[in-house]
Formats: structure tokens, sequence, C-alpha cells
């Protein structure tokens, strides 16, 4: 994860305006109420944290997993900063994934009501594994959202955002939550040139047992 410590360093200046919104109109579609426990699967530098944090509330808990740690660096200001106070952050590869990685924080064990990949599955090659990891962690009942760029028909601009993400937007990163879920939502919003596509959030309920 080299290049995304290198990133960090320019990431929020660069990005943070673009996908703000698509960041808020995820928060809503996620139905977050205070106390839930959420999964910020692939945190980057915590900018997802501003719209998840408030929303669960002093009872909830938000818990980031990334793997850079110049990534999380940043995460961590931002959580001080902002006085986050319900929010913690693990290193770790979302490919390994194992709630035991995470059982400090996760109250008697249980796992999570809602899980957040936001701009994470597309620079991923093996990204139905890194979702299934996910899924494993989200509780009989809960959420999964993944957010991300996608294109069909890759023009420059895609081309330009897989090499500075070392991503792929064509990759259809909701398919394996598809199979998985129930009630499975699956939206295109149309954002700004820069992105490369457009932007996809999939949704899904984990069935109860």
């Amino acid at each position: 994860m080299a290049w995304y410590d290198v990133f960090s360093n320019f990431y929020d200046a660069s990005l943070e305006g673009l996908y703000r919104p698509f960041r808020e109109a995820a928060a809503s579609r996620l139905a977050l109420a205070p106390g839930q426990l959420v999964l910020d699967a692939g945190c980057g530098t915590g900018q997802s944290l501003d719209v998840l944090s408030p929303a669960v509330g002093s009872s909830g808990r938000v818990v980031g997993v990334d793997l850079s740690a110049g990534m999380l660096a940043r995460a961590r200001s931002r959580a001080a900063q902002k006085g986050l106070d319900n929010v913690r952050l693990v290193e770790g590869s979302l490919l390994t994934l194992e709630r035991a990685q995470l059982t400090e924080h996760l109250p008697s064990g249980r796992g999570f009501d809602r899980a957040l990949a936001f701009l994470v599955m597309s620079a991923l090659p093996e990204w139905e594994t890194a979702s299934a990891r996910v899924w494993e962690l989200v509780e009989p009942g809960g959420t999964m959202m993944i957010v991300d760029a996608n294109t069909e028909s890759i023009g420059l601009q895609g081309h330009l955002v897989n090499l500075m993400a070392r991503a792929d937007i064509r990759r259809r990163v909701w398919s394996h939550l598809e199979r998985v879920s129930e009630g499975f939502v699956l939206e295109r919003l149309a954002a700004p040139y820069s992105v490369g596509g457009d932007i996809v959030i999939a949704r899904g309920t984990k069935p109860s047992r």
C-alpha cells in the first residue's frame, strides 16, 4: 500500500469536495440510527466518518479499517480534530479481515448493523474476497453498502482515474453482494466528469437466521 501512503498526503485536498455529496447520499440510504455499530471498510483518510459518526451518536460506534498507515494517520487526525469520540480505527486488510481483529471494538462480540465500502472495491482485484469478508461481519438483518465509481465504456478520464487510484472502475464490484443479500438495490448516480463514470450505490440486507 506504499502508493496510498503517498496518496494520503493530497487525497483530501484533491477529492473531498468531489465525493462529499455521494458520501452524504450513502449515509442517508444506510438509514443510520443512534446506537448502531458501523464498519467503514477501507476508511482511507476518514472522509466518511464525518457523516457516519454523528448519525450513530455517543451510544453507537464507527470502526474504520484500512491497510494504509498513511491513510489511517490522516483519519486519526480528522477524528481527533472533530471530536469524533465514537470512532475506532484499525490497520488491516479487507482480504484477510476477521472478527477477532475487531473484538475489542464490538460489544459482546456482536457484528455490525451497517457496513460501508466507499471507493475501495474497485482498487482491489480480489474484491469478491473482500466483500465476503465484510459481509461475514454484518449482523443478520443488517445492511452492507458498496459505493464506487463505475463505467462500462472507459474513456480517457476513466483511465486517468484508474491510474491515480490503482483501480479498475469497470469492475462489477457489487456482484458478490447481489448474490448473497436480500432486497438488493443498485443505483447509478450521475457524477462529474472527473469521476470517470457514474457513482454506483449498491446495498443489500443480510438474511435473518
